[in-house]
């Protein structure tokens, strides 16, 4: 007999999945973000890699700035992955449809992961141990269905804000890292700045 609910995590991954296309997506694109427009990027679709989903967002912002946000949703996790990070295009664009051509592999190559935040993990202030007390994009935990669909309703509300309000992220983006400056390959032409 058991004695506490468990979802499976086919569900879990499903309602997570969901969960972000329904509120996530939406308040994104009310914020101008769309699917990144390079060859190969993901938009939503399933990714044997990762045994989950993967989102790849972006938009130009001024200043010729490229807003980059990549949303990982894995199997057997309670996690909804949200990362931004941001590039300094060089020439400057205005418009997303001029890297429809590019690749893009390039603007996710590890040397870019430090300035990669991962939003409700990487731009909190003061000491770690008291992160776990903080709002995270995570299922929390549950006994009953009840408690279940109640966590899922927190995330999905959490998930909302956040997106709706990702200029925030952007602004601690900015207050932790420089942007490297790229081709629209993502080639970095500014290295030496940073070493």
């Amino acid at each position: 007999m058991k004695i506490f609910y468990r979802v499976s995590d086919k569900q879990s991954l499903k309602d997570r999945n969901n969960l972000f296309k329904e509120s996530g997506m939406p308040a994104l694109e009310k914020n101008g973000f769309v699917f990144a427009p390079f060859k190969g990027s993901w938009h939503g679709q399933y990714y044997g890699a990762i045994q989950g989903y993967s989102y790849d967002i972006s938009r130009i912002r001024e200043k010729g700035c490229l807003e980059m946000i990549y949303v990982e949703i894995i199997r057997g996790e309670p996690w909804i992955q949200i990362y931004l990070n941001i590039f300094e295009l060089s020439p400057k664009i205005e418009t997303l449809s001029l890297l429809t051509d590019g690749e893009g592999l390039k603007f996710g190559m590890p040397e870019k992961d430090s300035t990669k935040m991962r939003l409700r993990l990487d731009d909190y202030r003061g000491l770690r141990l008291f992160h776990c007390f903080l709002p995270r994009h995570k299922i929390g935990r549950y006994y009953t269905q009840k408690g279940y669909k109640r966590e899922i309703a927190t995330l999905k509300n959490l998930i909302k804000s956040d997106m709706e309000n990702i200029d925030d992220f952007v602004k601690r983006w900015h207050d932790l890292h420089k942007p490297y400056t790229t081709d629209f390959e993502g080639n970095i032409l500014n290295m030496e700045s940073f070493e």
